[in-house]
């Protein structure tokens, strides 16, 4: 299905680790259908400022010959097709479609807090694609505001708390959170790839977020979070306590930011550094079996 310009606008709203993201789109488009996995985030339209605002275009974007200071072209979701540039106030991210014959836009203010994503003639599951990547890029940026960090992680919910596993692509997060949820009673999954955590005046909760990866695993719930723990392939399985600063550098690559934005990459040490001070960090070297996550769960929850 194809979707063509309207002048007319709605809004529909979601609440993802407790923040208001509100998406101005053309009525016919149904944002809802369009895009699954945050059905379980969607909220009615009330009174409450929305924190974070994203405009829906089906209009081409205002190209220009000058896009600003290329930032980057690298991305493991999009490869070459993929541009990031920063001019004067605005970060603007390209996505060639898949067919090289369109390019998708996203345009953002200094802080992710208002953006407008441009989507052109494209098919339901293009902008499926396109609208929930490009979100969750905004989300990741625009919720270090509100004492909030993305982080990439997959994340179990062990009786009422949550575990937060972390690692290199390819190191087996998403293995050891199967392992828990095998052998270790009472686990379940929240979320397998980008998962919120905020702090609160209550404490420090992890949230399941819209997006998870490859996983579908969409759930509109917060958790104590309990732990963190970096996940290294060995050939024994060993766990370690990371205190203080190896504990900051141990999460550290999985938090999500861009350095690019002083302030913000500033805000999200800040408050890395404040939920590293609450929230034990540990590094597990482990083999892919049951003995690694019955290890790891005896040192977070007290038997060794």
């Amino acid at each position: 299905m194809n979707i063509t310009n309207s002048p007319e606008l709605s809004q529909t709203r979601y609440r993802i680790a407790d923040l208001i993201l509100e998406f101005n789109h053309p009525t016919h488009i149904a944002l809802n259908h369009i895009l699954g996995s945050f059905r379980d985030f969607q909220i009615g339209i009330a009174d409450d400022k929305a924190d974070i605002t994203i405009n829906i275009s089906l209009e081409k974007a205002p190209v220009t010959a000058d896009m600003g200071l290329l930032r980057t072209d690298e991305s493991i979701a999009w490869g070459d097709r993929f541009r990031f540039y920063e001019k004067e106030d605005t970060f603007i991210t390209t996505i060639v479609n898949d067919n090289g014959n369109g390019t998708w836009y996203q345009y953002s203010n200094r802080n992710f807090e208002r953006s407008t994503i441009y989507v052109p003639e494209s098919s339901a599951a293009e902008q499926s694609a396109v609208i929930t990547w490009m979100s969750m890029m905004i989300f990741g940026q625009a919720s270090l505001l509100h004492e909030t960090i993305m982080i990439h992680a997959s994340v179990v919910n062990h009786q009422g708390t949550g575990i937060a596993f972390l690692g290199k692509s390819g190191t087996g997060k998403s293995t050891h959170s199967r392992l828990w949820l095998t052998h270790i009673p009472n686990t379940v999954l929240l979320n397998d790839d980008n998962p919120a955590v905020r702090i609160t005046a209550e404490g420090i909760f992890i949230y399941g977020t819209p997006w998870s990866g490859k996983t579908p695993c969409y759930i509109n719930e917060r958790l104590p979070l309990k732990a963190f723990v970096r996940l290294q392939q060995a050939p024994t399985n060993t766990f370690t306590w990371q205190p203080g600063l190896k504990g900051f550098v141990a999460v550290l690559p999985s938090c999500t930011a861009i350095r690019w934005n002083k302030d913000l990459f500033a805000s999200m040490n800040t408050i890395l550094e404040k939920i590293v001070g609450e929230i034990p960090v540990g590094y597990l070297q482990c083999l892919p079996d049951a003995a690694a996550a019955q290890l790891c769960h005896s040192f977070i929850f007290g038997s060794k």
